[in-house]
């Protein structure tokens, strides 16, 4: 993955262009509390986990009844007399309609199911939005390790600088040597003003996932863990089809239109009403009553539609499930061969590139002093050794997005799993 350069350069740009630099936290922000931070201030967290509380608020709705109706009557007044006592009759009825039993059931069931499903959805989006602030850490700790390696670069480009001037005062270098070490002095310092504002952008993205202000100050990030993936490809193929949220949505999904499929054929079933009425006359001869109704399921198509309507959506949530089971495997794999390869860049520069890298600048800077090599000897040297060392910081940063990605994938914190498997 290709990461573009960003970097915290602002007092170092600033330096270089004769401004003054706004002040920045120096307080080491580390990975875990901005994962805190996002979990409780986030607001797409919040929304969903507000999803979620609203979708459980509706199960108890499900499965009750409608509301009785209260029906208060007064009857036979005379005209122009008051109706309300001298009414000849008087009656209280209590009605209440109430689907089949099996029908509020299935209802209180299907509301149970979208629950489950509204929680799925808030552990998914939790899981995506730590992954982004991991990536957007990520992206901070390379901000701040390219700042050092230009902060060093441009140091050292300095003293070729002035090697190159005493060597052209004692007649040992051309003008052209000179010329080249101020560009590429010049060069670098220009790279500073683009930085900052990559800078800016990273800390902005940063900020935003944490609920906060996109100007607020960020001091340096923590140095991550060594990279250490113990896991194997199998092993997290299987987890994740085990604990992978989106996974758990669309297992739910699909339990959720089975039970439409139920509610849909129980409307074959008559819906109930049950009343009670109570009738008071003005020549003392009191009554009551008992009605029991049921709904006739005539219109059979109209139940039928929703039976094929109710399996049509079955169905596509069975072949929505099996997509992402196929997307999650593709996933796990993409992302487990990144991590592994990132994983061994790592190892290879810090074991070999870098200090080959360091050595021939060495060879080379003694070599220009002794005349048996040139300027541009010396000045590809340099520029390879940056170039390794931002490279090196680049597959770090690498990693670590690619492992967040990949834990977002499986479901659960990989760099957790392999504390605890080197602690045993």
């Amino acid at each position: 993955m290709k990461i573009q350069c960003a970097g915290l350069f602002l007092l170092m740009a600033t330096a270089a262009l004769g401004a003054e630099a706004p002040a920045v936290s120096t307080g080491t922000l580390t990975l875990k509390d901005a994962l805190a931070m996002a979990q409780k201030e986030n607001p797409e967290i919040l929304a969903a986990r507000k999803k979620w509380d609203a979708a459980r608020a509706r199960i108890s709705q499900a499965g009750t009844p409608d509301k009785p109706r209260l029906d208060i009557e007064r009857m036979y007044a005379p005209r122009g007399e008051n109706i309300i006592s001298k009414a000849e009759e008087k009656n209280i009825a209590v009605t209440q309609e109430l689907p089949f039993p099996s029908t509020l059931y299935l209802k209180s069931r299907l509301a149970k199911k979208e629950a489950q499903m509204a929680e799925a959805a808030f552990r998914s989006k939790e899981r995506s939005v730590l992954s982004r602030v991991k990536s957007a850490y990520a992206m901070l700790y390379w901000s701040h390790h390219a700042l050092h390696v230009f902060e060093e670069n441009t140091d050292l480009m300095r003293r070729f600088s002035k090697v190159a001037e005493a060597r052209y005062a004692s007649g040992k270098a051309s003008q052209g040597e000179v010329l080249k070490a101020q560009v590429e002095l010049s060069k670098m310092q220009n790279m500073l003003i683009s930085l900052d504002q990559e800078r800016e952008t990273n800390q902005a993205m940063l900020n935003t996932l944490l609920n906060r202000d996109p100007q607020t100050p960020l001091g340096p990030p923590e140095e991550p863990a060594s990279p250490s993936m113990k896991e194997d490809l199998r092993e997290l193929q299987t987890q994740a089809l085990k604990t992978r949220p989106d996974l758990k949505e669309a297992a739910l999904s699909v339990e959720r239109s089975g039970t439409a499929v139920g509610i849909a054929r129980s409307d074959y079933l008559p819906d109930l009403m049950l009343q009670y009425r109570q009738r008071d006359m003005m020549n003392g001869v009191d009554s009551q009553d008992a009605i029991i109704g049921f709904s006739v399921p005539l219109w059979f198509w109209k139940q039928g539609a929703m039976v094929k309507e109710a399996k049509a959506d079955r169905e596509m949530a069975q072949a929505e499930l099996q997509t992402m089971k196929n997307m999650t495997l593709y996933d796990v794999k993409n992302l487990f061969v990144k991590v592994q390869t990132t994983q061994r860049l790592i190892d290879l520069y810090q074991t070999s590139v870098i200090p080959q890298a360091e050595e021939a600048l060495k060879v080379a800077e003694a070599g220009y002093q002794s005349d048996k090599l040139n300027f541009l000897d010396l000045l590809d040297a340099s520029r390879s050794l940056l170039n390794f060392r931002l490279e090196h910081y680049q597959h770090i940063t690498d990693y670590e997005i690619a492992l967040a990605e990949l834990e977002r994938a499986v479901g659960s914190d990989l760099r957790l799993a392999t504390a605890s498997k080197e602690a045993q």
